[in-house]
């Protein structure tokens, strides 16, 4: 059996970093789709009853999300990292994952003012050099699902049964 080369360690590296990266989308997804249709049964089902089993549901299913989420993270950010660490074996000219916050925002800022955008668009360019995380906001919604489930389940409790 041949050695790797550290260029063939880099692409695996890459491609399980982007691997993660899928995967984080479709479990995010999945996690999004069935809270959804949770809520939608628990808004059309009158009863108390039905209202607390699924509100419980849901609460679960988005707990669960916010782990997925984190573990996910977790996975991106190790291949990442292993990224970086071989960019830095490989040679000091590819600084893809390992270069400097400085660098990274004067290559987005470069790319924002060659599109010389006017008016709305200046402001969304503003907030896209802020560099939100993809997968925080993902995670922060799966969090606002947890709590969005918690406040049904205590008005579900709270509220008599419809008779």
């Amino acid at each position: 059996m041949s050695e790797i080369t550290k260029k063939e360690l880099y692409q695996i590296a890459l491609d399980t970093r982007n691997f993660e990266i899928s995967l984080f989308w479709q479990r995010s997804n999945y996690f999004l789709a069935l809270n959804t249709a949770i809520a939608v049964g628990f808004f059309v089902k009158a009863s108390a009853v039905y209202q607390f089993g699924l509100g419980f549901f849901g609460l679960l299913t988005s707990i669960l999300w916010v782990a997925i989420n984190c573990g996910s993270k977790f996975w991106q950010s190790r291949w990442e990292t292993r990224l970086k660490i071989a960019e830095d074996n490989l040679s000091k000219e590819i600084n893809y994952f390992s270069t400097d916050w400085e660098t990274l925002l004067a290559d987005a800022q470069e790319s924002i003012d060659f599109s010389n955008h006017n008016f709305l668009r200046k402001y969304f360019d503003r907030f896209v050099l802020a560099k939100p995380s993809v997968s925080f906001v993902m995670t922060l919604l799966s969090v606002l699902f947890v709590l969005f489930w918690i406040i049904l389940i205590i008005i579900s409790i709270q509220t008599p049964p419809v008779k």
